[in-house]
């Protein structure tokens, strides 16, 4: 009984328990998912592409600069004189003609033209190759390799030719990418795995809406994020200095984040030119892999001294058998290649004896792996390759295999000094290659039509540009090819940054 007298609240009735609150949880967020993925569906077939990032969250430039500026009329572009040691000189009207195609090429230096210039690389090979097709038209093709010029540069030159009426872009680049010193903190410490999703959180469709939708964010992004790595404007390359070759160590951790570097930039490049309309073709690069010694070889780290010697005394044997004697010699490559089958000599040397031996799908095999582990890679690493063809086809982008292209023409499927000069440059033959292979793929495209009698003036054409060439001309690239050499192998004699020494030649 209530001895206050106050009236006592009703008693609520039991509330019935859910028996499966795990299962509803569970059932919402399948649906909220499912969702997501039609809403990014129905984006995706609407057309919607990913947005570009405002700024690469790697790297930064001390300053702004531009590769072209007006000349002194105000009616041509030109290269800026401040760039000229990276680039050679090119120009085009600022008012562009009707009547014009305008190409621009973005690259280091294969697409500069090195060891010789612009005039026999693939950018003016492909010209002529337009010129005959279609005479009556005037078609523009601006040769942006820089020398030395990684990806990461290559997209602020991108977007600044955005700013000049461009009909197509031709991104060859993949070579340059460990040339400079940098750090990567974050990303070198991320799991595979996460890096892989943030990729895939890039390609979404529907992030692009919503960050399309929020106001300022380009503004935003610019004084938020920070880059731990603020790079002059033009490069300054480690081989470019004494004792550059000794900075290059094995880190596994390293190579992945440029290779994610990388991944990041050449997805730049391909958002850049969809978000402007404007049609893009990617070139596999071609490395010389039969005919190029690894610049840089380190024992496995693993190995203890002894396991070292046991490696050299093989080493020396194997070199001490004549050719005559292959298959011994083989032998002693396996039995050194059990003990440690990461030195990028001795994988070099066993493709060599393959070859020898007419095996050249092995030859080819341990090639590629010599070029991978190679403590200084100076040559496209393999993940890289995979990594453009996925984009590739991720966005629906031509791309045309420069290195398929060398290996039908090479006599055993297998890269070298046939159509190569050094690592990397192709001869000048190797050049027209390629740019007949870009031709091709624009018509291919329908960006032009090629005529019956097309080849015939594109040989005369070609004839005719070989013959303006003086002797100097040539004799200048051989010098420069010898220089090049030098330098790849660690050569220089010019002191580093910082320091009083003099340059000694």
């Amino acid at each position: 009984m209530n001895q206050t007298g106050d009236p006592q609240p009703e008693p609520r009735p039991a509330q019935p328990k859910s028996r499966h609150p795990v299962l509803f949880r569970t059932l919402a967020v399948l649906l909220g998912l499912i969702f997501i993925g039609l809403l990014e569906g129905g984006l995706r077939l609407g057309g919607v592409q990913p947005l570009p990032h405002s700024q690469d969250p790697f790297i930064s430039f001390s300053e702004d600069s531009t590769l072209f500026v007006k000349n002194a009329d105000g009616t041509t572009y030109q290269t800026s004189a401040d760039r000229s040691d990276f680039f050679r000189p090119q120009q085009f009207p600022v008012n562009k003609g009707k009547n014009t195609y305008r190409v621009f090429v973005l690259g280091g230096s294969t697409v500069q033209g090195r060891p010789y210039a612009v005039e026999t690389s693939f950018t003016n090979w492909l010209k002529i190759n337009l010129q005959a097709a279609d005479p009556a038209r005037n078609f523009e093709v601006v040769n942006c390799g820089g020398v030395s010029y990684a990806s990461y540069r290559l997209v602020p030159i991108l977007r600044e030719a955005l700013r000049y009426e461009p009909d197509l872009f031709i991104v060859y680049s993949g070579h340059n990418e460990f040339l400079e010193d940098r750090s990567y903190s974050r990303l070198k410490h991320q799991p595979e795995l996460l890096l892989q999703t943030e990729s895939a959180l890039l390609d979404l469709r529907l992030a692009s809406v919503i960050q399309s939708l929020l106001p300022d964010s380009h503004q935003r992004t610019q004084t938020t994020e920070k880059s731990e790595n603020v790079l002059e404007t033009d490069v300054n390359a480690l081989l470019d200095f004494q004792q550059g070759l000794e900075q290059y160590h094995r880190d596994p951790e390293h190579r992945r984040a440029i290779m994610a570097h990388y991944e990041f930039n050449m997805r730049q490049m391909i958002l850049l030119a969809h978000q402007a309309d404007v049609p893009l073709l990617l070139v596999n690069p071609v490395s010389n892999l039969k005919n190029c010694i690894p610049f840089k070889s380190e024992f496995a780290s693993r190995l203890t001294a002894a396991e070292r010697d046991e490696v050299n005394a093989l080493w020396k044997s194997a070199d001490e058998c004549s050719w005559d004697e292959a298959e011994q010699k083989m032998s002693y490559w396996q039995q050194a290649l059990s003990i440690d089958d990461t030195h990028a000599s001795l994988v070099y040397s066993v493709g060599k004896t393959c070859e020898y031996l007419k095996r050249y799908d092995d030859a080819r095999s341990w090639f590629i792996k010599a070029k991978e582990e190679d403590i200084c890679p100076l040559r496209m690493l393999e993940p890289m390759h995979e990594t453009l063809f996925r984009l590739a086809q991720q966005y629906d982008v031509p791309i045309i295999d420069a290195r398929k292209l060398f290996e039908q023409k090479s006599p055993d499927g297998i890269p070298g000094s046939e159509l190569l000069v050094d690592h990397v440059h192709p001869s000048i033959e190797g050049h027209q290659l390629i740019a007949d292979a870009i031709y091709e793929t624009m018509c291919a495209l329908q960006f032009l039509s090629s005529p019956p009698d097309w080849r015939t003036t594109r040989d005369r054409l070609r004839q005719e540009q070989l013959e303006s060439l003086n002797q100097e001309y040539f004799l200048r690239g051989a010098k420069r090819l010898s220089r090049l050499q030098g330098w790849a192998r660690g050569q220089s004699t010019l002191a580093p940054p910082g320091t009083t020494q003099t340059h000694t030649k």
